[in-house]
């Protein structure tokens, strides 16, 4: 096809590699993060009020619903460095091409989504979690599962968007489906406007109605005239095994990585949920995950500004620009730092302030306020983390990442909070104690690998 000519505007006004390029990419993607991790907040605010066993059956729901989106997730969000580095070699119309590709292993992955299923709840009886817990837990997660493909499409064109350095398109599609996501929680759960009362059951419905909405608006936005035209995304493309190739070769050690990090928070959940069982108390299921809602909350800036870093490297590493991608990388990484020191400072002063945002339950914000503190210890090795792997992505260098994060995942994370927590007798605490080590060693680790540069020689 003949290649259109795209015209220069949005990040490309500002110097290469600059903490304005990077800030005005990254800003909108940390506002669709942040409705995002908002809606979560609300959600688990909601849900909180009902009780503690719903507020800890939320928690272990989520995390194992997004255990099973993992996989797929990571082998989507690959969409981004394939498009950026297409858009940054001036190759756009391949673009639209690459896109449907990863549309069908989109369909393909709901498929085998919803055949894995139907172990849900087996896995769930894999941890020692209440009656209670267990079956509001099972029912979050069945309707969860089922509108997985709105999160899929979601996130294969929200990779789109990013990849040509449009952020504004997906922030605004997370602001109007986390908004109708947040009135119809309310609606749901309380049985509000004649609706009946639902509890979880009802906060799982809607964020299911949610994502579908979000993936809706998502293709509505790409098949318009505006993206057909420079970029071809209303042709038909037959499926290409080569094409296939190619994505799974950058995105299969991020669907992998993702999985396998996902899978290990899973199971460190499932050892607290076991210490609470065997005190006799749903209070640390409860307060981890109350601990680490907030963080998700004051984590997901540096999401975005890691997101932005793909698409910075990625685009420039596509113009044989590699000194510009160097310093998009260490740009985000400084920005990354400077925020993540901000947070720290309000996790060591008002964690009890923070935590009762979530809980009213003693018990829940005293443990509650105690993790978020060593939550603090480890932030700042998290936002240069965070950030240096995102430039790692947008190079296409995944198999690296995949393989320190299932090494250190499972061989140092996991035993070690089982050690700390159970050997040693620190119960809770000592389990978060080991997710801290981790998490300071995978930062520093990552980082290492994007300042010694073989990133830089990667083809995809």
């Amino acid at each position: 096809m003949e290649q259109p000519v795209i015209m220069k505007k949005g990040i490309d006004r500002y110097p290469p590699g600059s903490y304005c390029q990077v800030l005005v990419l990254a800003y909108p993607i940390v506002l669709t993060m942040l409705s995002q991790t908002l809606m979560w907040l609300a959600d688990t605010m909601m849900v909180g009020r009902i009780g503690v066993a719903q507020l800890g059956a939320v928690g272990i729901g989520g995390m194992m619903t997004w255990t099973f989106f993992a996989f797929f997730n990571g082998l989507m969000s690959s969409t981004n460095t394939f498009v950026a580095q297409d858009y940054g070699a001036k190759q756009y119309g391949d673009i639209g091409k690459m896109v449907w590709h990863f549309i069908y292993i989109a369909a393909a992955s709901y498929v085998v989504l919803l055949i894995l299923a139907f172990a849900s709840d087996h896995l769930l009886k894999l941890i020692s979690l209440s009656a209670e817990t267990a079956e509001y837990s099972s029912a979050y997660m069945r309707i969860r599962l089922y509108s997985g493909i709105g999160v899929f499409v979601s996130f294969t064109l929200a990779g789109f968007f990013r990849g040509i350095g449009n952020t504004i398109t997906p922030m605004w599609i997370a602001i109007i489906s986390n908004i109708l996501n947040v009135v119809a929680n309310y609606l749901l759960i309380f049985g509000k406007l004649g609706l009946p009362r639902l509890e979880v059951t009802g906060a799982a419905l809607a964020t299911a109605i949610s994502s579908m909405l979000s993936a809706v608006l998502y293709l509505i936005v790409y098949l318009s005239e505006k993206y057909n035209k420079p970029y071809f995304t209303r042709a038909f493309y037959r499926l290409e095994i080569a094409q296939i190739r190619r994505i799974f070769r950058v995105g299969l050690p991020m669907g992998i990585q993702f999985f396998l990090d996902t899978a290990s928070f899973t199971v460190f959940l499932a050892f607290i949920a076991d210490m609470g069982k065997k005190m006799g108390s749903e209070v640390p299921l409860a307060a981890s995950n109350a601990a680490m809602t907030l963080m998700s909350t004051t984590f997901m800036p540096l999401i975005g500004a890691s997101i932005a870093t793909t698409t910075l490297v990625g685009q420039f590493i596509g113009a044989k620009q590699l000194e510009h991608a160097r310093k998009s990388g260490y740009t985000a990484i400084k920005l990354g730092c400077f925020y993540a020191m901000l947070v720290v400072v309000n996790y060591f002063v008002f964690p009890r302030q923070l935590i009762s945002l979530i809980s009213k339950d003693p018990e829940v914000i005293n443990l509650g306020a105690r993790i978020l503190m060593l939550a603090g210890i480890f932030l700042i090795s998290d936002g240069f983390g965070i950030c240096s792997n995102g430039a790692l992505r947008g190079a296409g260098d995944t198999r690296f990442i995949m393989i320190i994060g299932l090494s250190y995942a499972w061989f140092l994370f996991l035993p070690l909070a089982y050690f700390l927590g159970y050997t040693l007798k620190g119960g809770v605490i000592g389990a978060w104690i080991g997710a801290t080590i981790y998490i300071i060693i995978y930062g520093i680790t990552v980082f290492l690998r994007f300042h010694g540069g073989k990133w830089e020689s990667i083809k995809i």
